[in-house]
């Protein structure tokens, strides 16, 4: 839809009638701007739009419950006005091209105030619609969404500074309709309340008992709740405060040798380790030196000797009994020989050669036989030679060279810990390191232990609710005498899960989408280009994490000025963007806040991107000279709000400050 006229009559600061026609987008023109000083009627201008449209639900936005509704409408009326009646009006077409004007007039007489719609269609009036108007508008464009087409510069602010994004949440509930399904489920609940006092017949039941002990709990749960989220809300100003105390601790530190103090504990633990460590070996060696095998190992040389002793020993032996055996041979041959009646040269030839093969090896029996070492010494000498003395050699070479090591790492870490202590600054710099550190983790984990006891009770009272529904089911089954007031109860129960689990996939689906338009819009208002990574939302929670290049959490707190206003637009223009509504955007006083880079990115990317009819209620300060350049081939009307001194009253002048600005407060 788009605005087509806009008309004013004894509305606040505009005395008589006043009217601005407005156009669509023509081409790549869509912005209207419409100039005026401080105190000329630009809010008032934006107010009567939202009123006409509205009516009593507009007072949540202007003055978000400060006033009645009446108290509102009598403060706008013109107190120099000529006749004694008030009215504003809209016209707009609807995108099926049907044309309405809405026009809500009233008057005070005798103390009250008489109030009248009037809707009409294509040029005629509808009774019917003028009865359903605020039923009607709920469709074309809900009053939740209509805040992210229509806002001014104080609802940026709030948006900006809003560090625990409360506000940020109830918005996004409110684009992706969640508010509504909220409203339903509360309106459900009061239902049930409700038809409760007619079917709880039986006040001693068990159910009601039950239900009864339920409502307690959940009121005494609500209170600690709030009270608990009002603490969280404390704990994390302390944390930001905290981290903020460590930053500069933490840079005064590394500007002062923190670089080599930094290791000092871990060196001093360390060196712990080693002397541990050495401990250990020394403990080992002397096991070692217990063992029976090690004083035989330190003369392992001389116990190899005697070994190799024995060995030859023993061959010895076994030479010398063979001898006999040679011996008594050549005696028994030789006998045999001298009984024979072989020829005697016979004789001679065999004595000979038998002399020669037998007596001729038998060796010198001079010798005297010594006593050899039993078998089982000679297997334990064979044994200590071969392995026990090999193991013990590897043993001791090992846990020696490991040992020089572990020593000489020692010195070297003790070298560097006198070094570090030279730096006495370092040292007490480090010191209040430590201590802010400390601080910071307390408020952290003071932070985050609050945050788990909340997220505890959040899920105890969802366990309440599910036992209070449960219990009015069977209330409401157990009622016969009121079997319709039961099935209200019961149906409205069942509806209430529904809804709930339908809130919480709609909830799921779309923040994906709008975290990812909330990221490109940033990034489309921002200076810096790599300023940010991405704009995260948490598909249960709601809860808005900015991700900086580094892909770490940015605080919202680190944000410049400049940048968190941008960051509340981008909020803002997301919102409208994934809201599904087409409708115009209208801007009170958009650019007070912004830096001049920041002003020149809102007018040339925001404002032909926003929608495609965009009204500009401006100063002389903010849209003029390069900015009113930047955006010129944009603009397709321009109007001034032009304040008359001698009438008091303001009048609205075709034209944006530099053309003509004549005429008076009478009716166009």
């Amino acid at each position: 839809m788009y605005f087509t006229k806009i008309e004013l009559h004894n509305f606040g600061i505009y005395k008589g009638s006043h009217e601005m026609s407005l156009s669509n987008q023509n081409g790549e023109r869509n912005i209207t701007l419409i100039g005026g000083l401080n105190g000329r009627g630009k809010t008032t201008f934006h107010d009567s739009i939202l009123i006409a449209l509205y009516g009593k639900q507009a007072l949540k936005y202007i003055q978000e419950g400060a006033r009645s509704y009446e108290k509102l409408l009598l403060d706008h009326i013109n107190k120099h006005a000529a006749d004694d009646e008030t009215y504003v009006a809209v016209s707009l077409t609807l995108d099926d091209g049907i044309s309405l004007r809405v026009e809500r007039k009233w008057r005070q007489k005798d103390g009250k105030l008489n109030q009248v719609l009037t809707v009409e269609k294509n040029g005629v009036a509808d009774e019917y619609l003028g009865e359903n108007w605020n039923f009607y508008i709920e469709e074309i464009l809900p009053f939740g969404i209509a805040k992210f087409f229509f806002f001014n510069n104080e609802k940026i602010t709030q948006l900006a500074e809003d560090a625990s994004f409360e506000q940020i949440k109830g918005s996004i509930k409110s684009a992706i309709g969640i508010s509504t399904i909220e409203k339903t489920i509360f309106h459900l609940d009061e239902v049930i309340r409700r038809k409760k006092k007619a079917i709880l017949e039986f006040e001693n039941s068990e159910e009601n008992q039950g239900y009864r002990e339920v409502e307690e709990q959940i009121a005494e749960l609500d209170k600690k709740l709030a009270e608990a989220i009002a603490r969280e809300k404390e704990l994390e100003r302390n944390r930001e405060r905290a981290e903020a105390d460590y930053e500069a601790a933490d840079k005064k530190f590394w500007s002062a040798g923190g670089d080599l103090l930094k290791h000092r504990d871990a060196i001093k633990a360390e060196m712990k380790r080693i002397t541990a460590e050495v401990e250990d070996i020394n403990s080992e060696m002397l096991k070692i030196a217990a063992d029976p095998a090690t004083p035989l190992y330190m003369c392992r040389y001389l116990v190899g000797q005697v070994y190799e002793s024995e060995l030859a020993l023993r061959n010895d032996d076994a030479e010398r009994y063979s001898n006999k055996v040679r011996a008594e041979l050549y005696r028994r041959i030789i006998a045999r020989l001298d009984n024979s009646e072989i020829p005697a040269e016979v004789y001679g030839m065999v004595k000979k050669i038998v002399t020669d093969e037998l007596i001729s090896q038998i060796g010198s029996e001079n010798n005297l036989p010594i006593e050899p070492l039993s078998r089982t010494s000679l297997q334990l000498l064979e044994r200590l030679t071969a392995e026990v003395f090999q193991v013990l050699d590897a043993q001791i070479n090992n846990l020696t060279k490991y040992m020089e090591e572990q020593e000489n790492r020692h010195m070297n870490l003790d070298t560097h810990l006198d070094e570090f202590d030279e730096k006495t600054v370092a040292m007490q710099l480090y010191d209040a390191l430590q201590d802010v550190d400390n601080k910071k983790k307390a408020a952290e984990n003071e932070h985050d232990h609050q945050k788990e006891a909340i997220k505890n009770m959040e899920q105890y009272r969802n366990t309440l609710d599910k036992r209070r529904i449960n219990l009015i089911r069977k209330i409401a089954e157990k009622q016969n005498d009121n079997s319709n007031n039961g099935r209200i109860v019961k149906y409205a129960a069942m509806s209430m899960e529904v809804l709930s689990r339908f809130k919480g996939k709609l909830q799921s689906e779309k923040v994906a989408a709008l975290s990812e338009a909330v990221t490109q819009c940033f990034r489309a208002l921002v200076e810096k280009d790599t300023f940010i990574q991405r704009i995260d939302i948490h598909p249960e929670t709601l809860d808005v994490t900015i991700i900086g290049s580094d892909g770490k959490e940015l605080l919202k707190s680190q944000l410049s000025a400049g940048e968190q206003q941008m960051f509340a637009i981008s909020i803002v223009w997301a919102l409208a963007l994934t809201s599904g509504y087409k409708a115009p955007v209208i801007i009170d006083t958009p650019m007070a806040r912004l830096d001049s880079s920041h002003r020149a990115n809102f007018v040339t990317k925001y404002l032909p991107a926003a929608s495609s009819q965009v009204l500009v209620l401006s100063t002389d300060e903010e849209i003029n000279g390069q900015y009113l350049s930047l955006i010129r081939d944009n603009v397709v009307d321009s109007y001034t709000l032009l304040y008359q001194e001698e009438e008091q009253c303001t009048s609205i002048i075709h034209g944006y400050f530099g053309e003509a600005l004549s005429g008076d407060c009478k009716a166009l």
